[in-house]
């Protein structure tokens, strides 16, 4: 896995910056993030949304917007038409039963790679999850994601897969579980990650595109602070100004629960999955970005 080596010195295709940018997910906690990056960054910026009315928030950085399904190969006809560059950071995110993981990480995604590849795009950037090759077997919600990204390997285009270990979203469920008075930890929260802001994906996803030493390849990335998952609770304790009464929840009870609801909720239960697999391990990206949790934490606490 190619480093990012952020401030290093690089070789950019600053002559022939591509000028339009197809964002998928544009509405997302991570697109968002992207397309205003690549808006500040000068390129054009094309955003394919199932609802209008959710871009709201980023709308200004978008010079074009495409309503589609991703899911539906038809709705999608013209969509990378005159595009240099896709962005997608599509991805499963419903607890609900509907869409599944093989729906919209494989074949949304591959439709809009088909549309790539026909519309002959220069590049595909393609944001997945750190250590998701390592993970998949253990944790099947990650497999159709993998799979698409073989593909995107195979297809012939100028690609990059960016692996973020976890958005700063993800270490916000710890806080609300601290807000209550609880440290919620899984077996003994040793295990490390540094989570990273969504911004700062978006700034590393702006340089795949333009340096092309992260072309074809795939890096890690995470946020420049680490934290054991007992530091991480330490932290929300520090930042509401209370004690915490630790909960210590063993894995296996998470994987009986999971092998409970498959039956019923394969989401529901291949996140819990996801979920218990990731706090099982260390999950340390190459530090990248200025964006610091404490902050994080601070904002969250000024919201209460």
């Amino acid at each position: 896995m190619s480093p990012v080596r952020p401030g290093a010195e690089t070789t950019s295709n600053t002559d022939d910056a591509p000028s339009w940018v197809l964002v998928a997910g544009a509405t997302g906690y991570i697109g968002r993030h992207i397309v205003e990056a690549l808006h500040d960054a000068g390129y054009r910026v094309r955003a394919l949304v199932r609802n209008e009315a959710k871009l709201e928030p980023v709308a200004h950085a978008c010079d074009e917007v495409v309503l589609g399904e991703a899911t539906d190969r038809d709705s999608l006809k013209g969509i990378c038409e005159g595009v240099d560059v896709v962005v997608s950071a599509l991805g499963l995110r419903t607890l609900r039963r509907h869409p599944s993981a093989d729906d919209v990480d494989l074949r949304a995604n591959q439709n809009i790679l088909e549309c790539a590849q026909a519309a002959r795009v220069k590049h595909f950037v393609f944001v997945g999850v750190l250590a998701g090759e390592e993970m998949m077997s253990e944790v099947p919600i990650l497999r159709p994601r993998e799979r698409f990204i073989d593909e995107l390997r195979q297809s012939g285009l100028n690609w990059s897969v960016i692996r973020p270990t976890g958005a700063f979203n993800d270490g916000a469920e710890i806080f609300r579980i601290a807000q209550r008075g609880w440290a919620f930890m899984l077996d003994d929260g040793h295990h490390r990650i540094n989570l990273i802001h969504p911004a700062d994906i978006a700034d590393v996803t702006v340089r795949a595109i333009s340096d092309t030493q992260l072309h074809d390849t795939e890096f890690g990335i995470g946020g420049p602070d680490t934290y054991s998952h007992r530091e991480l609770t330490d932290l929300a304790a520090e930042v509401l100004g209370k004690r915490l009464r630790p909960i210590h929840l063993p894995g296996w009870t998470v994987d009986a629960v999971a092998a409970v609801l498959r039956p019923f909720n394969r989401n529901a239960a291949g996140f819990m999955r996801f979920f218990r697999h990731t706090l099982s391990r260390d999950m340390v990206g190459e530090p990248v970005g200025n964006h610091h949790l404490g902050d994080f934490y601070r904002e969250l606490a000024a919201k209460q």
